[in-house]
């Protein structure tokens, strides 16, 4: 028997690298654990009365050659290409997004344009004269400096509110750093007057898209990983590791009638909530002031509220957004203009997303209450009238997306620091490394974390750990 190796997670990371140690040495025994009733995580998709979403539109775009190169080679010939089409709703009505500064001047008027210029250049001015200035430590301060005070207020700082929910000035920067949409008023003007554009594009023109969703990525990763000796085990809940004898860890999970199971590894690879795994390990090797870190760190909640309409489309656009607080949802995208796979002729659906915090007066509301309000919403904007309605459905998503407050970074270099001394443990993942990331991200940290582990079979964490750097560093191009 090779290296026993135990996955906690059948998302797309874990999937990844079961995919990449069983491909680069089949004698391996990897076993994935994964509590829900199906792989994929956040890589899955809802089927609402014909109609089928992704848990948020999975579209394929990628900066990193490994992870084109292995989409390719295993759904290449799926692959459909398609334009990207945007729209944002903005003081009663409709613009492209990303904004164009042409577009934002015939909808706004040239004397607000006029302001946001003015109001750029002296931020501008204002900051190369202070001395006090110490950088770029939050969003506000970040995208005020791109964009100027006055389009900051009119439009960036109330999205950021919105989907965040917390003052800007309390965000980290890192957000805008990794979340590129426009990239800057400057580099929106030089496109707009000097038709120039970057080599490093800060936002989508075209993307791929499997026909039938992400599940058909899911089930390709999955086929590979059991086709080459992999287990892949649902319902199945880590709950505890038991350091053994000989450096083997003991781990033992809640299966899904109740009952436990216990699975030997020589490593474990982990892509659940770094602070699930802390809890598991923080019992063997107690540290007040990790317990403490852990406890800090924060996931915004995502509820997906789905309306479908008796008609054929909802909208032309795929992504809608929504930054002014007259709406509950900040965005909206309709399936079927993603792939015409994606449900049947005679209806259309629009997905609505809702971010709050946990315990919130949002997470607390009902299905019914959740889908008054954006019923509200979507007749407001001229999007869909109640009578149009057919069904709905209320999905809620548990840890979506990482909170960057301005200590987030402090929280996990703690961490990681303290995970080093768990050798043949990886956390890894966006929830595993708290990582805001898109999923081609996700499977090249996979990919790493199997490498790390052929290289340095029994203690491949500290140089996985090494990389963290370079993953935070990964761009979100919208």
């Amino acid at each position: 028997m090779g290296l026993r190796i135990v996955i906690l997670g059948a998302g797309v990371c874990g999937l990844a690298a079961a995919h990449r140690l069983l491909q680069n040495d089949p004698s391996l025994d990897v076993t994935i654990l994964e509590s829900e009733d199906r792989p994929g995580g956040l890589a899955r998709s809802l089927t609402v009365d014909g109609q089928v979403t992704d848990l948020g539109p999975h579209r394929i775009f990628t900066e990193l050659p490994d992870v084109q190169a292995f989409l390719e080679d295993l759904v290449g010939d799926e692959l459909e290409t398609v334009r990207r089409r945007s729209k944002m709703w903005l003081q009663g009505g409709w613009i492209e997004y990303p904004p164009k500064p042409a577009e934002i001047a015939r909808h706004l008027g040239i004397g607000e344009v006029a302001r946001a210029g003015l109001s750029y250049l002296g931020h501008k001015a204002a900051r190369m004269a202070s001395t006090s200035f110490r950088g770029e430590e939050s969003f506000e301060s970040l995208m005020k400096e791109a964009f100027g005070p006055e389009l900051y207020r009119l439009l960036i700082g109330p999205y950021a509110r919105k989907v965040w929910k917390l003052p800007p000035s309390e965000l980290h920067a890192d957000i805008a750093r990794i979340r590129v949409s426009a990239g800057g008023l400057d580099q929106m003007v030089r496109k707009l007057l000097l038709r120039q554009e970057d080599k490093r594009p800060t936002a989508v023109k075209q993307f791929y898209y499997i026909a039938g969703g992400v599940e058909r990525l899911v089930g390709k990763l999955r086929e590979g990983v059991e086709a080459r000796g992999g287990r892949i085990l649902l319902g199945r809940t880590a709950r505890s590791l038991i350091r053994k004898d000989g450096g083997s860890w003991q781990v033992n999970a809640e299966g899904p009638r109740g009952g436990n199971a216990i699975y030997t590894a020589d490593v474990v690879i982990s892509t659940v909530p770094v602070g699930d795994l802390l809890a598991m390990l923080l019992p063997l090797r107690p540290d007040p002031r990790v317990e403490r870190a852990r406890g800090e760190l924060r996931f915004i909640e995502n509820f997906l509220v789905c309306f479908v309409a008796n008609r054929p489309r909802v909208t032309d656009a795929q992504w809608l957004y929504f930054p002014e607080k007259d709406t509950l949802f900040n965005r909206g995208y309709e399936p079927k203009n993603f792939h015409q796979s994606m449900g049947e002729a005679r209806s259309g659906m629009i997905v609505l997303e809702v971010t709050c915090h946990p315990g919130s007066k949002i997470w607390r509301a009902t299905d019914r209450q959740l889908v008054r309000r954006c019923l509200q919403g979507l007749e407001r904007t001229g999007i869909l009238r109640p009578d149009e309605v057919r069904s709905t459905l209320v999905h809620r998503i548990r840890n979506t997306y990482p909170l960057y407050d301005l200590e987030y970074r402090d929280r996990l270099a703690r961490i990681w620091s303290y995970l080093r001394e768990f050798p043949s443990i990886i956390s890894t993942g966006r929830q595993g490394l708290f990582l805001h990331n898109n999923m081609d991200h996700s499977i090249h940290m996979g990919f790493r974390a199997a490498e790390r582990i052929a290289e340095r079979p029994s203690s491949p964490a500290p140089a996985f750990y090494n990389e963290i750097s370079r993953f935070q560093s990964f761009r979100i191009v919208d």
